[in-house]
């Protein structure tokens, strides 16, 4: 009997999920690894968006440009450590004015014709700001609150997304935004948000088990799983809207069940940053 194709495509998903999981993971429990991997992910991601958005453009200038904002990452990572260490003169956020010039220097003198000029630009500092440097909030979180408290952000958005998909493939009947999503539904969000409240709970609930310290108190836990629901989402509604601008069904094929790389950390560029800013506002 041949496998449904939903559930086809969830055990695709799941099953590249357990292989490629575990190694993103562990990549978060030592800085430098952290920073490869982020590296890494932004060279990827910044590949997939400058391509659907300049599809004329030479694939050696995209990868270059793609190059180029992942070094901007993987310095804004050692400038951070620079900075917390006082011996970095200025904020480490100057770096990515730094990189949209050099991007802006690169283009003026590479590109003669003003409308791939401007395309790129226009790409190239989205992914500088949307990609690069949101994704790079890991740096902050990790710096400030541990490995434990940026695995945490980055699994608890794997929860959402995985229980919204279950929840909206079982019993999603009510769209959220027919336009850009039509498989996305109100039940997908609430089963999601649900599972991530349960999921930050059973976190914490191992880490004292081996005697670490609780990362978030009770009363923030729904605040967390609400802000993860809402924000993945709109975060995948963004990613959305430029694939049906560009009239293409994933950023790339590259993650078997999953599309492209930008397709699987559309919502955890936005979750990051939000994630660090209510540490930062609850004082946790």
């Amino acid at each position: 009997m041949r496998m449904p194709i939903g559930k086809k495509n969830l055990f695709i998903r799941a099953s590249s999920g357990f292989i490629i999981g575990p190694v993103v993971v562990f990549s978060y429990l030592w800085y430098p690894t952290l920073l490869g991997l982020v590296t890494t992910i932004v060279m990827m991601a910044s590949y997939e968006f400058i391509k659907m958005s300049n599809p004329k453009l030479c694939r050696k200038f995209r990868l270059f440009i793609a190059f180029l904002l992942g070094i901007t990452s993987m310095v804004y990572g050692f400038s951070l450590e620079a900075e917390y260490s006082g011996i970095l003169p200025f904020e480490a956020e100057f770096i990515f004015v730094i990189g949209f010039l050099l991007i802006s220097l690169i283009t003026i003198v590479r590109l003669k014709d003003i409308n791939e000029a401007k395309e790129l630009l226009s790409s190239s500092t989205f992914s500088l700001i949307y990609i690069a440097f949101f994704l790079s909030s890991n740096y902050l979180t990790q710096i400030n609150y541990g490995a434990g408290m940026a695995i945490l952000a980055l699994t608890s958005v794997w929860a959402y997304d995985s229980f919204a998909y279950i929840f909206g493939l079982t019993f999603g009947k009510h769209k959220i935004s027919p336009t850009y999503s039509p498989k996305k539904s109100w039940e997908g969000l609430f089963g999601g948000i649900f599972g991530t409240f349960l999921y930050i709970i059973i976190y914490d609930f191992f880490r004292e088990i081996f005697g670490l310290h609780t990362l978030i108190d009770l009363e923030y836990v729904a605040a967390f799983a609400i802000m993860v629901g809402i924000v993945d989402t709109i975060g995948d509604l963004t990613e959305s809207i430029f694939k049906r601008f560009y009239n293409v069904k994933d950023s790339s094929g590259i993650l078997p069940g999953h599309g492209g790389m930008l397709d699987r950390i559309d919502g955890l560029l936005l979750v990051v940053p939000i994630w660090y800013f209510m540490l930062r506002l609850f004082w946790i």
